[in-house]
């Protein structure tokens, strides 16, 4: 089947129209881009505090994507890099979540059946650890790298983009088609 659009031909030399032709519409290809809009920060106000579990200040980044300009998407993997000092912050227990690359909670989207080309080109996450000091220990997270590994029917890309700003808010917020969308601001505007 051909996609396109109907347009009309140029008359024919006696002056009657030849008839609509189908012209064919643009079809996205090449590797595309991502935006990111990326921000550190950190909390006591989570899951798990009390009177669900000890007090802990979890800290790392948050980040929303939006992809644009490029073949559809088939599978879309993100993954932070911190810098090797901010594993000195961190609880003994969540050191392995502060060494190497770490993946959000919801990682490696690659199932078409679920999530299509659409869906997964707008994702949000958050990765982190519990940090040992609170608010000060957000400086050891500057310079964290964000890579964002993608798959088209064109073939296999990657981006990354480098993190250095403190927010002063940050909230991840469930969608009711499954994605996180992180809200900087109010956590009210979820």
């Amino acid at each position: 089947m051909h996609r396109g659009t109907l347009c009309d031909r140029e008359p024919k030399p006696d002056g009657r129209p030849s008839g609509p032709q189908v012209v064919a519409a643009a079809t996205p290809s090449g590797k595309g881009t991502w935006t990111a809009d990326t921000g550190i920060n950190g909390t006591f106000n989570h899951y798990g505090n009390p009177p669900f579990g000890p007090a802990a200040y979890i800290c790392g980044v948050g980040y929303n994507l939006a992809y644009a300009g490029g073949a559809p998407l088939v599978s879309v993997n993100v993954a932070a890099l911190f810098p090797d000092s901010f594993a000195a912050h961190v609880t003994p227990e969540t050191v392995d979540r502060a060494i190497g690359w770490q993946q959000p909670a919801v990682a490696g989207l690659s199932s078409p059946a679920i999530h299509d080309g659409a869906w997964l080109s707008r994702l949000g996450g958050a990765v982190g650890a519990i940090c040992r000091s609170g608010r000060t220990d957000l400086d050891a997270l500057r310079g964290t790298l964000l890579k964002v590994s993608w798959e088209t029917v064109e073939g296999s890309y990657e981006q990354e983009f480098q993190i250095d700003e403190i927010k002063a808010e940050m909230t991840a917020c469930g969608a009711e088609d499954g994605r996180i969308r992180i809200v900087w601001a109010d956590p009210r505007s979820c």
